[in-house]
């Protein structure tokens, strides 16, 4: 897998730029995570959310997951796989052969977690503005 580090204050300023956009995307949902080719999923236990992600279309049969959260107390209880295989049987739900997603290089935890999952490292499918994004695809079974 090639990184690419970029530490000049240009990089910086596409980092903000980039965390701008993000915001604008959560607060747009569902947006381009709705219906007929998104969806938003929240889990519950007991009346409270543990859970959410979203999941769309980036191209034709190919979906990105992203947004994935689980609330502290539920991390490490081998919840998040679980919460991961729903979403992946939501994207085959909704006829996607592949599902896509995205890390920062310093979550370890998540990269770690997307590989677990069965996610493998791919080259970078969109021109992500942190410095050596982690990127890494799921191969849906029929």
């Amino acid at each position: 897998m090639t990184e690419h580090r970029d530490e000049s204050p240009s990089a910086a300023a596409r980092v903000s730029e980039g965390l701008g956009v993000v915001e604008a995307l959560v607060a747009g949902l569902p947006g381009a995570y709705g219906p007929p080719r998104g969806d938003v999923l929240l889990w519950f236990d007991e009346g409270s959310i543990v859970a959410c992600g979203a999941l769309r279309e980036v191209e034709p049969g190919i979906g990105e997951i992203k947004r994935i959260h689980v609330r502290g107390d539920y991390r490490g209880m081998e919840f998040g796989p679980v919460f991961v295989r729903a979403m992946v049987d939501r994207a085959r739900e909704l006829g996607l052969r592949k599902v896509r997603a995205d890390a920062l290089a310093s979550m370890e935890a998540a990269i770690r977690f997307y590989q677990d999952c069965g996610f493998r490292p791919i080259e970078p499918y969109w021109p992500h503005p942190a410095p050596g994004a982690r990127f890494f695809e799921y191969v849906i079974d029929a």
